[in-house]
C-alpha cells in the first residue's frame, strides 16, 4: 500500500475485536510471487531462498535491533519430514537468532492453509502449541511468516503469545 491507512483485512480483525497485528509485507502477492513460492515452498528449491533472503534479513533485523524476540511460525512434522524438508521462512532468515516458541499440533492428512479458501481459513482452530518460557515477561514479539492471506495463522499465534504475557506483536511477511 502507498498510503498507510488500515487495510480492509485489518477493519474486519478490528470489527471481530481483535488488536490489529500491523504486519508488513514486503511484496504483493502476485502471479511473480505465487510462482516463486511454488517454486521454493512447494516444489523445495531451497535455492530459491537466496533470492529474497537479504531484504527479508535486513527487514527482520530492523526490529531485533528494538529488541523484538523474532518468531518464526512453524511448518508440521509432516510436511517438514515427508514434502519440504525445510522451514521456508527459517531459510530466509539466515543466521538471525529465532526463538522457537510455538510448535505445530500434528494433525496427520490435515488441510493446509493453502488448499483453503478464504471463509475455511476463517474456521480454522488453533494450529499452535506454545513451549516457550513460563512467562514472556513483557517482551515484543516479532512473527515472521511467508504469506499473510487472510492473517488466521498469525493471529492465533499472537494469542499464544500475549496468553504467555508478550507485550506486543507484530508481524512481517514476504508476501501479502
Amino acid at each position: 500500500m502507498s498510503e498507510k491507512t488500515i487495510c480492509e483485512d485489518c477493519n474486519r480483525w478490528e470489527k471481530a475485536g481483535y488488536e490489529l497485528l500491523f504486519n508488513q509485507a514486503l511484496y504483493k502477492y502476485d502471479e511473480n510471487m505465487k510462482a516463486y513460492i511454488t517454486r521454493y515452498k512447494f516444489m523445495g528449491d531451497y535455492r530459491y531462498r537466496l533470492i529474497f533472503a537479504n531484504e527479508f534479513q535486513e527487514k527482520v533485523t530492523e526490529f531485533q535491533k528494538q529488541g523484538y524476540a523474532i518468531v518464526p511460525i512453524p511448518v508440521d512434522r509432516e510436511t517438514f519430514e515427508k514434502t519440504r524438508g525445510f522451514n521456508q521462512v527459517l531459510g530466509w532468515l539466515g543466521k538471525i537468532d529465532c526463538e522457537n516458541y510455538l510448535v505445530m499440533r500434528q494433525n496427520k492428512g490435515r488441510l493446509k492453509q493453502s488448499h483453503k479458501d478464504r471463509a475455511m481459513r476463517m474456521k480454522t482452530k488453533q494450529p499452535f502449541e506454545y513451549v516457550g518460557p513460563n512467562n514472556l515477561s513483557d517482551k515484543k514479539i516479532l512473527l515472521v511468516d511467508d504469506i499473510y492471506t487472510t492473517g488466521r495463522t498469525l493471529y492465533h499465534a499472537k494469542a499464544l503469545l500475549e496468553d504467555a504475557g508478550a507485550k506486543f506483536v507484530t508481524s512481517v511477511t514476504l508476501a501479502r
